[in-house]
């Protein structure tokens, strides 16, 4: 089955990926990484990617083979698993002679790499080659924009349809799972993919409390889950009415991601305490003004510095992002095949935006009793307020 990407698209990718190494006196990368494999191929298979500074990539895979055909970037030349592969490439290939070797380092397993040092190049440099490869992907193509447009309006979709089951007496399990469906049904993969080290990240959907609970994920809302080892998504607290319920959701298209976030209520806005509707309206306002802010040329370091100013004069130092130690330092961040791609809305990103770029924004305030925010995935554009592709009114909206 051909890729959803032209050939051209990805020889494209493939050829600034070798001007970038031939900059940094890299004679070839090996690619590993799922997600980078699917990058530059445009085919998800186990195996290997070999691209030198010049020349042709090449593949090597022993299963799926059956995905590659005359469009392909390469043919697949067949390997018997991983314990093989390290002896194709040290063989007569040409790969084992590289000198100096950009290899995935953020991701790449200790054993692998030693694995690689000694049977491979073990008289080669070994370099971290992840910047390059994971900052060549913060610029989505027009066909990578259209996908991510088609991956919002699923997940808009889920959003939608919890105005009908958040209701007082559903567990949250059971309103995450009833989303779930719906996404499922409009086209949403399921699964997501996240690249930090130990990072499971799930969407939740959270009523009063549970919004607060301690995070084992760097995210600003609590992750109650069904059991203390797997705590990810929605928990078993009963939705009660005159208590937020905040939704932080992904959806994925065609590989990649979107992700979003609302707050509902059971019953009439106006029978929540009034200090959450204020920390509502107060997140929306600021998400609107972020997203004006959100164009080419923008610092990231510099909307994060100007957010954290915004939640200090309006008084929520102390709950913004979460509390304590679960405050995360971020506002927003890249997506798009992972969840957590660069740009980062945070302090120490000062490359200004380009147009193209996907990021997720999510101001959000969260008290022990609740939480409240928005998140929208958008696209940054040259001179115009970024463009979102998850669509849907920012009020608290009421349900049943």
């Amino acid at each position: 089955m051909p890729s959803i990407f032209t050939c051209d698209e990805l020889l494209g990718r493939i050829r600034r990926l070798q001007d970038q190494m031939r900059k940094q006196s890299i004679d070839g990368a090996l690619i590993l990484q799922r997600v980078d494999m699917i990058y530059y191929t445009g085919v998800v298979f186990p195996g290997a990617v070999a691209i030198p500074a010049t020349g042709d990539p090449r593949i090597f895979a022993w299963r799926r083979l059956h995905l590659f055909d005359d469009t392909s970037v390469a043919q697949p030349e067949i390997v018997k698993g991983m314990g093989h592969l390290f002896a194709v490439l040290g063989g007569d290939t040409g790969i084992a002679g590289w000198k100096h070797v950009g290899l995935e380092e953020d991701v790449l397993p200790v054993a692998t790499y030693k694995a690689l040092e000694r049977k491979v190049w073990p008289d080669s440099d070994l370099v971290d080659i992840s910047a390059t490869v994971r900052t060549q992907r913060i610029v989505k193509s027009p066909a990578e924009l259209d996908i991510i447009r088609r991956s919002g309006k699923v997940l808009a979709a889920g959003f939608e349809s919890l105005r009908e089951f958040i209701r007082e007496g559903v567990h949250e399990y059971d309103a995450q799972a009833r989303m779930d469906l719906v996404m499922r049904q409009h086209g949403d993969q399921i699964s997501g993919r996240t690249r930090g080290f130990n990072a499971e990240a799930g969407g939740v959907v959270a009523a009063g409390v549970s919004a607060a609970v301690d995070n084992a994920f760097d995210g600003p809302i609590g992750q109650p889950g069904r059991n203390p080892l797997v705590p990810k998504g929605a928990g078993g607290k009963v939705i009660e009415r005159g208590e937020p319920v905040i939704c932080d959701h992904t959806a994925g298209v065609d590989g990649y991601m979107t992700d979003m976030t609302r707050t509902y209520c059971v019953g009439p806005v106006s029978e929540l305490d009034p200090k959450f509707v204020d920390a509502h309206n107060f997140c929306v306002d600021l998400h609107k003004r972020l997203l004006d802010k959100t164009r080419a040329g923008a610092v990231p370091s510099e909307l994060y510095a100007w957010s954290l100013e915004q939640a200090n004069d309006a008084g929520y130092a102390d709950n913004f992002m979460n509390m304590g130690r679960n405050r995360v330092r971020f506002i927003g961040h890249g997506v798009g095949m992972e969840l957590d791609e660069w740009p980062v809305i945070a302090k120490g990103f000062d490359q200004p935006l380009e147009a193209g770029t996907v990021l997720a924004i999510e101001p959000k305030i969260i008290f022990p009793e609740g939480g409240v925010g928005v998140e929208d995935t958008v696209i940054v554009h040259n001179d115009q307020p970024a463009e979102v592709v998850t669509p849907m009114e920012y009020e608290i909206q009421p349900t049943g």
